[in-house]
């Protein structure tokens, strides 16, 4: 049982007659005959009285049109689901670091729903490694993310943007004014740090170490914006990426030298195809995309 044969089964309920469900199918009047012989094979029963050319459905047939409908409908409705996951209009499932919640993230949807207004998305924030796990089990189709790096492979990656590292620090603070701060001039200071479980710490450790720098740190968040409003609050200083909005805080941002930056892009899967309105919001992502931020 297909669905032409169910086809052929509610269109001939509606004409009675094999010669003009043909014509309205476009198909041979032999095939009609066949698929509704080939029908009431399979349920095991007519379907039609017959009165010469003419049919007429029978209580079987009756019954049975009411569930042939039903089928046809939940066929139709799963092809629109599908289209509607995997075609043009199909829901993008963006992913994002948190630090790029309030920058990235609505530039980016902005920029592509000027050239497709009725796109939409499902968003989901996380650490990288979260990211690229749910980039890996079909939980995400792309991300704005790091690099993914040598170790993990199957993913795709487009750089975006570069974000430089400052010290945050009071707006009374000492280094306020300064052209520039080293990791070594943070010796001493009460600092406010990333936790542990953040790629952002595996970073700023090793640089405070190596020069030699030994911060108390006095608190910890994976949140930037915890950072930053700690910070403001005066309780302490931190190595965050530069404010990239026009929200301006109590606290203000220090080069720091030498330089010292991450590079942030979308990140997508390589291991399965990518829906349509995937590869189109791909395409129109670009560097472009954050200029004059």
């Amino acid at each position: 049982m297909d669905e032409q044969t169910l086809q052929v089964f509610l269109t001939l309920s509606d004409t009675e007659n094999t010669r003009d469900t043909a014509a309205l199918l476009r198909v041979n009047q032999s095939n009609v005959s066949r698929a509704l012989a080939r029908l009431e094979g399979e349920v095991g029963a007519e379907l039609f009285h017959r009165h010469g050319r003419r049919l007429e459905l029978n209580r079987a047939g009756a019954a049975f049109r009411a569930d042939a409908q039903q089928v046809l409908e939940g066929l139709e409705r799963g092809r629109r689901h599908v289209r509607q996951l995997t075609g043009p209009l199909g829901t993008i499932r963006l992913g994002f670091l948190q630090s790029a919640a309030l920058w990235a993230v609505p530039r980016l949807v902005s920029n592509f729903r000027k050239v497709a207004a009725d796109s939409r998305f499902e968003l989901r924030q996380g650490f990288a490694r979260d990211l690229f796990g749910w980039i890996a089990d079909d939980a995400l189709d792309v991300a704005f993310v790091t690099a993914p790096g040598p170790a993990r492979s199957g993913f795709g990656w487009r750089a975006l943007v570069e974000q430089r590292l400052a010290v945050a620090v009071p707006r009374t603070h000492r280094f306020a004014g300064r052209a520039s701060v080293g990791p070594g001039d943070l010796d001493g200071e009460e600092f406010v740090a990333f936790t542990r479980t953040t790629e952002f710490r595996t970073v700023i450790d090793p640089m405070l170490a190596a020069a030699g720098a030994s911060v108390r740190i006095a608190f910890e968040s994976s949140e930037i914006d915890t950072i930053r409003g700690l910070v403001g609050a005066g309780l302490g200083v931190a190595i965050i990426p530069e404010l990239t909005s026009t929200d301006s805080g109590d606290e203000v941002y220090v080069p720091l030298e030498p330089r010292q930056s991450r590079t942030l892009g979308l990140a997508w899967s390589t291991e399965r195809p990518l829906p349509a309105s995937v590869i189109a919001f791909l395409d129109h992502s670009t560097a472009a995309s954050f200029a004059g931020r």
